[in-house]
C-alpha cells in the first residue's frame, strides 16, 4: 500500500510541476519554451546499491520552433529507459500541430507496451509513455527523436511549453529479443509485439 501511496504523490507532483511551467510560458509566434522538466528522486521497490541514472538531452532550434529529445545513461549499470512529452491541447481551429517524429536511427522508440493489473491482466500503456526498447550501457545515449510543431496559421502567436519527463529502470532482468522491458514506477512493462499469443488467437 505504501507503495501506491508514493506513486500517486510522485504523479500528483508531476501534474502540478507540469501545470505550474506551463503557466509561465512567454514568447513570440512559432516558438515555445525548451525547458526540460527531470523527475529526480525514485521510488524503491528493492535496496539496489547501485541504481541506474539517466537525464534528458535537448537540443532546441529557436528558429523552426522544434526540439530534439535523447536519453544519456549517467550511471555506472545498464538502463531502460522511458520519456512522456506534455503539451497543450489545441482546439482544432488552432491550426496547431505537435507531432514526436523519430530519427532514423531512433525508429524503434515505442508506445506499444503493456504493463499487468493486480489479476494478472494486460493494461496497455495509455499514458503516452515512449520506450526505447534496448538496454542503454553506461555513457551512452538513445538514438533521438524530435518533438515537431507545425502551425497553418502565421500569425498564431499564444505561447506554449513542451516539457519533457524521462524515467529509467534496472536493465538487469531485460533479455534482447525478450518481451519485458523492466520495472517502471508504475509496474513491470513489456513490449506488446513480443508477447506470447493467447490460446485461440
Amino acid at each position: 500500500m505504501a507503495q501506491k501511496h508514493l506513486a500517486k504523490r510522485g504523479i500528483a507532483a508531476l501534474v502540478i510541476a507540469v501545470a505550474l511551467t506551463m503557466g509561465t510560458a512567454a514568447g513570440t509566434a512559432f516558438a515555445y519554451y525548451t525547458d526540460t522538466t527531470n523527475a529526480k528522486g525514485m521510488v524503491s521497490f528493492s535496496y539496489d546499491p547501485n541504481p541506474p541514472t539517466t537525464e534528458v538531452e535537448e537540443y532546441p532550434d529557436p528558429v523552426t520552433g522544434q526540439k530534439t529529445v535523447a536519453v544519456k545513461n549517467t550511471g555506472d549499470v545498464d538502463a531502460m529507459v522511458r520519456v512522456k512529452v506534455f503539451y497543450p491541447e489545441f482546439p482544432d481551429d488552432w491550426g496547431v500541430s505537435v507531432k514526436i517524429v523519430p530519427t532514423e536511427k531512433g525508429a524503434a522508440w515505442t508506445q506499444d507496451v503493456v504493463g499487468k493489473d493486480a489479476t494478472g491482466n494486460l493494461v496497455p500503456n495509455s499514458d503516452g509513455w515512449l520506450y526505447w526498447p534496448h538496454a542503454v550501457a553506461p555513457g551512452e545515449t538513445t538514438p533521438a527523436f524530435t518533438v515537431e510543431v507545425t502551425l497553418e496559421d502565421e500569425t498564431f502567436n499564444q505561447p506554449f511549453d513542451i516539457a519533457v519527463v524521462q524515467q529509467c529502470a534496472s536493465a538487469k532482468n531485460f533479455v534482447e529479443g525478450e518481451p519485458f522491458l523492466g520495472t517502471f514506477a508504475d509496474g513491470d512493462k513489456s513490449l506488446m509485439e513480443l508477447m506470447p499469443a493467447k490460446d485461440g488467437e
